[in-house]
């Protein structure tokens, strides 16, 4: 079995104390992993994520502890000082869901951004990393454009260019593919599975369109009434004997709804 990366048991959330949306969240994903997370919309899904690296913090229990344990690297997140948690964070990437790109800078500036913060690189050092990443996502050409100069798709690799800067042990991605068309989702779940086999490096991805777990060969945790079920294959998950996981999985893969981009931009 893969060294586990990151790991979550039994965790409760819930935007107050009365009213939990999230109960008994146990995940797990190993060095190389890819595990996807899909269910019905606004229910959590991104929630799990931000629990994963601390930026959301569980509900506490009847005598005020945190309920349930997240291990980043194998450290309890909620037992270290926030200073060794933002240690282990430089060891992630993150991809927001809006792409969350600083507007007033161009694409090599944002890629630049955490290399800058978090390392002691030169200046053609940092050049020289961002010029790698530029070329891996295929945003050759469009490196001094600012994100509103961008098509959807350009904005999301640049996102995805700049976390995975730091060369991390492990990406999270919160719907890369929302809103691209069928020709800009492919170009990224390749680029995706790209990263992967050049870096080894974990990979949780929510997204409705389950048919990425199938190009990127991993398994699928449905979020169903607030509770994360098994990882298993699409495969597995449509012979289920459970028919909300069948048609929650039905739902998915044919709703896989691709928006055209803005044509005014090339993609």
């Amino acid at each position: 079995m893969s060294e586990v990366l990151s790991e979550a048991c039994g965790l409760r959330f819930g935007y107050r104390e009365d009213e939990s949306i999230l109960e008994s969240i146990d995940f797990e994903i190993g060095r190389g992993d890819v595990r996807i997370l899909s269910g019905e919309s606004g229910k959590g899904k991104s929630t799990i994520l931000r629990l994963l690296i601390g930026l959301e913090r569980p509900l506490p229990d009847d005598l005020g502890s945190v309920t349930g344990q997240v291990f980043l690297f194998g450290e309890d997140i909620w037992d270290i000082p926030r200073t060794r948690l933002q240690e282990l964070r430089r060891r992630t990437g993150f991809v927001f869901q809006n792409n969350a790109l600083i507007s007033n800078m161009t694409v090599e500036e944002n890629i630049a951004v955490p290399l800058r913060y978090h390392t002691a690189l030169s200046d053609q050092e940092i050049s020289k990393v961002v010029r790698r990443w530029i070329d891996l996502l295929l945003l050759a050409g469009h490196e001094d454009k600012r994100p509103a100069h961008l098509s959807l798709g350009m904005q999301k690799r640049a996102a995805v260019a700049r976390a995975m800067a730091m060369e991390p042990e492990i990406l999270f991605l919160d719907e890369p593919t929302a809103g691209l068309d069928a020709k800009n989702t492919d170009i990224m779940l390749s680029l995706i599975g790209n990263l992967r086999a050049l870096s080894n490096v974990a990979i949780v991805m929510i997204t409705h369109d389950l048919t990425s777990a199938k190009l990127l060969g991993g398994r699928i945790s449905l979020l169903v009434d607030g509770r994360l079920r098994s990882a298993r294959t699409m495969d597995e998950l449509l012979l289920s004997v459970d028919l909300r996981e069948r048609e929650l999985v039905r739902e998915t893969s044919d709703s896989g709804t691709r928006f055209d981009e803005d044509s005014s931009f090339p993609t």
